[in-house]
């Protein structure tokens, strides 16, 4: 299952993301998705995992403050 995580902060990294994620089940990919000409973050990502997991992380993880910003998380 494709989980969409928005309102993160520019300095978020996949790996980080991917973290965060963990404690809820194996995750399988992990993205933060950039502006194609500055290579800025446009402060989004998605995490995919099975889909058990995942609706447990979404229910644990929305509106949580990671790195300074309050998260939205949902499935896509």
């Amino acid at each position: 299952m494709q989980i969409y995580i928005g309102n993160l902060s520019e300095m978020t990294t996949a790996h980080q993301l991917a973290c965060l994620f963990l404690p809820f089940g194996a995750v399988q990919l992990s993205h933060i998705e950039r502006d194609v000409k500055t290579g800025r973050s446009l402060r989004r990502g998605f995490v995919e995992m099975d889909m058990l997991h995942a609706k447990s992380a979404i229910k644990k993880l929305n509106h949580i403050l990671f790195m300074n910003a309050y998260v939205e998380v949902g499935a896509v």
